[in-house]
């Protein structure tokens, strides 16, 4: 009886082992959460990451290495770029962070229908998901969606002006907002994006197309031979109308 007992112990050892061994070389087998979406399987989008299976604990990293999306693109969509480490941030984050504006939330949900808009991937948000005025920005310059995509994400977007959390109440203490939205010397086109400027809006103050997002607006200007403070004030008039 002793050997029986050994051998059935023995026995469901090595089958132990080897359906660890068979799901480890099949994919099945992890032993932390996959940080990778799920893929569409058929139609036109086959093969790509779908962003719907974007979870909270993604941080902005793991969507750049997944949906090829810069983390500073990210951070600015969601009005985070002043923080430190931005890479590590997780999604999960954004409820604390954002709270409910204007009785619509931003969210895991948020990021899922951004990178979408971004990617020009199919996904029907929540009805009280919402997304940041900066988010609206970058996807009208650089987002894949159509135009009647990007109307209906208009209609879904916030302003991040009295959000609350700890990163908003960390902001408050540290800068003042009028401040924030006050054009110098140094500040970037992505900036005057981050504040709710759309491509349209500067580009149709300077009569010609914006320099790269990095740029400040200053040396764009001496770059093309116009005078700073023509440019200035039309956009500080146009930020102060938002």
């Amino acid at each position: 009886m002793k050997i029986k007992g050994l051998t059935a112990g023995l026995t469901f050892i090595v089958l132990m082992i080897g359906g660890i061994v068979i799901s480890v070389a099949t994919g099945y087998w992890a032993t932390e959460s996959s940080k990778e979406p799920v893929k569409y399987e058929t139609g036109d989008f086959a093969g790509e990451y779908n962003p719907a299976d974007i979870r909270g604990s993604y941080s902005f990293q793991d969507i750049e290495n997944t949906f090829a999306i810069p983390v500073e693109t990210l951070a600015a969509a969601f009005g985070l770029s002043g923080e430190e480490n931005p890479e590590a941030i997780e999604i999960k984050v954004f409820e604390d962070t954002f709270g409910i504006i204007d009785g619509m939330e931003i969210g895991t949900d948020s990021m899922r229908y951004f990178v979408a808009l971004y990617k020009g991937l199919p996904y029907t948000p929540e009805e009280d998901t919402a997304l940041p005025r900066p988010a609206i920005a970058i996807l009208r310059k650089e987002g894949a969606q159509s135009a009647d995509e990007l109307a209906a994400a208009e209609a879904k977007s916030v302003t991040l002006d009295n959000f609350t959390g700890e990163s908003a109440a960390a902001a408050t203490e540290d800068h003042d907002e009028t401040v924030l939205a006050e054009i110098k010397g140094k500040t970037t086109f992505a900036e005057l994006y981050d504040w709710g400027l759309t491509a349209e809006q500067v580009e149709s103050v300077l009569q010609m197309d914006a320099g790269p997002r990095t740029q400040t607006v200053r040396d764009f200007c001496m770059e093309k031979g116009i005078e700073f403070s023509t440019v200035k004030d039309p956009l500080q008039d146009l930020l102060d109308s938002l």
